[in-house]
C-alpha cells in the first residue's frame, strides 16, 4: 500500500510562507496593543489626577491657584494620590527636552510632571490664569488655552519609547495637559484626540 506524504521542499515552502504573513502581521498587532494600553493608561491617568484635585478642593477648600508648582505635588497629588516616588526639577523626567518642573510616579508606573510654568494666581477674574471660574489654566503669562502645557503625563514611566504624542493616529507615551483651578484636562490635538478616542484624519 502506497503511503502519501508532503516532501521537504513542500513543507518548508508552507513554513516560509507561515512566516512571511506572521512578520507582516505581528508588528502591527504589537502596535495596535501598545495603542489601546496607551490611551486607556491616558484616561486613568487624567482621572485619577482630576480625582485628586477635585477631593482636595472639596475637603481644604484650596484649589491649584493656592500653589506653587512644588507645593502642588507636595500637598495636593502626594496627598491624595498613590505616589511612590516625587522629586524637584527632575531633569530625567523621559521628555526630550526635561519638563523642568516637579515629577512624581504613582504606584501603577505612571510618571507625571507640574512643569515649572506652572503659576498659581491669587487675582480672581474671568482673564486671569488659574481663576476659580477655570477658564484660564495655571501657566506663566497665559491668556488662553493655547499657553505651553504645564502638566505632562508618561503612562508608562521610564520605559520606552518615551516620545511625546503627536498624532492620534500612532499613540506613543507621552502626553500634555493642563492644571486648571479646580480641573486637569487633556491639552493639544493628539491628546485630546487619544482620550477622546478619535482618529485624525488623513485625507484624499
Amino acid at each position: 500500500m502506497k503511503k502519501l506524504g508532503f516532501t521537504l521542499a513542500e513543507v518548508l515552502i508552507t513554513l516560509v510562507i507561515i512566516g512571511v504573513i506572521a512578520a507582516m502581521t505581528v508588528p502591527t498587532l504589537m502596535n495596535n496593543t501598545n495603542s489601546q494600553e496607551f490611551r486607556s493608561a491616558l484616561k486613568k491617568a487624567i482621572s485619577g489626577a482630576n480625582q485628586a484635585l477635585t477631593l482636595h478642593y472639596a475637603l481644604e477648600g484650596l484649589g491649584a491657584q493656592d500653589y506653587t508648582h512644588e507645593t502642588l505635588v507636595s500637598d495636593v497629588f502626594k496627598r491624595r494620590m498613590n505616589v511612590i516616588e516625587a522629586t524637584d526639577n527632575d531633569a530625567s523626567f523621559t521628555l526630550s527636552t526635561a519638563c523642568g518642573g516637579t515629577t512624581f510616579t504613582t504606584q501603577d508606573g505612571i510618571m507625571f510632571c507640574v512643569n515649572s510654568n506652572f503659576a498659581g494666581n491669587t487675582a480672581d477674574t474671568q482673564d486671569a490664569a488659574c481663576n476659580s471660574y477655570n477658564t484660564i489654566p495655571c501657566v506663566t503669562g497665559a491668556t488662553n488655552d493655547e499657553a505651553d502645557a504645564n502638566f505632562y503625563i508618561d503612562v508608562n514611566g521610564r520605559k520606552n519609547p518615551n516620545k511625546l504624542t503627536t498624532t492620534s493616529n500612532q499613540p506613543r507615551d507621552i502626553y500634555t495637559a493642563h492644571i486648571y483651578n479646580q480641573k486637569i484636562v487633556p491639552y493639544g490635538d493628539a491628546t485630546q484626540q487619544v482620550m477622546f478616542d478619535k482618529q485624525v484624519s488623513t485625507g484624499s
